[in-house]
């Protein structure tokens, strides 16, 4: 061994080393074959120096968030967007307002008492027409009655606009006016979720329509729940009244009808104008022979 280094103890200890400097063995020993521990102090110092490092982060984050949370606080809360909020004084809490629903977002097959009637009409299409019979009968929405001698077919069924599958007829009363007899069909999806809720939506419809352009007042004669061939129904009739025309107004028959299918109603609208007690009787004779398809 004539290179000086740390070799095994010639002593025999397991694990010890002992040095040779070239000529002969020296008293110094070591527990590693380099002669001096490994370089721990330095991983240790570093392995502090990084926990110190993480701490002042931590320490600072810490810091800048309560700083500021504490400083949203101190100041005013951002302004409300939405209509129901007070935006005009910073320290006026909001006032929330009931939304006015246009139908009830859950209906069932017999519909609910507490639906409110729609505050504008649905976009429907009158000429979605469904295959029907050819059998004397006006059919239309799975509701039909008796064809009526002498009125002309669909004389104004293109103004049934919030329906579908209607079918009309009619004749004119004086020039420029008209009665009616309109049978079709509306849907839950378009807000008409209930009966009665339906059947005012529908008289609001009309009154609001462009059949009554000079619209001046409307009053239910009737509003009351009804049976259509074996159905449930609710019937409103109503006087809507108009003015600068040669007659007073119109007789308004609106019947909703549940006929059974699970996404629409059948629909009865009939309107004589007011006063004509033969028109009247024809309108009374007609609702009587309405049948469900």
């Amino acid at each position: 061994m004539s290179t000086p280094g740390w070799y095994p103890d010639p002593s025999g200890t397991p694990g010890r080393f002992r040095y040779w400097d070239g000529r002969a063995w020296t008293q110094q020993t070591s527990g590693h074959p380099s002669g001096r521990p490994p370089r721990r102090l330095p991983v240790i110092i570093g392995a502090l120096a990084l926990v110190v490092v993480i701490g002042l982060v931590v320490f600072f984050v810490l810091r800048q968030v309560g700083a500021g949370a504490q400083n949203f606080t101190d100041k005013q809360l951002p302004s409300s967007t939405v209509s129901g909020w007070d935006d005009s004084s910073p320290t006026a809490r909001p006032t929330p307002t009931e939304p006015t629903p246009t139908a009830d977002p859950t209906p069932s097959p017999s519909g609910t008492a507490t639906a409110r009637p729609l505050t504008s009409c649905p976009q429907g299409d009158p000429y979605a027409r469904a295959d029907h019979p050819a059998d004397g009968r006006v059919h239309g929405g799975g509701l039909s009655f008796p064809r009526i001698n002498g009125w002309r077919d669909d004389l104004q069924t293109s103004g049934v606009t919030w329906a579908y599958d209607v079918a009309s007829q009619g004749t004119t009363v004086v020039p420029g006016w008209a009665t009616l007899a309109v049978v079709g069909e509306i849907r839950r999806s378009d807000g008409f979720v209930e009966l009665k809720q339906a059947a005012q939506s529908v008289i609001q419809c009309v009154a609001s329509s462009q059949w009554y352009l000079t619209f001046d007042s409307a009053h239910d004669v009737k509003s009351e729940a009804a049976t259509i061939d074996g159905h449930r129904a609710w019937w409103i009739r109503t006087d809507i009244r108009v003015t600068d025309r040669e007659v007073e107004g119109d007789t308004v028959d609106v019947i909703v009808v549940d006929i059974g299918r699970p996404d629409s109603f059948g629909l009865f609208i009939g309107g004589v104008a007011i006063g004509n007690t033969d028109l009247l009787r024809i309108l009374d004779e007609t609702t009587r022979e309405l049948k469900v398809d």
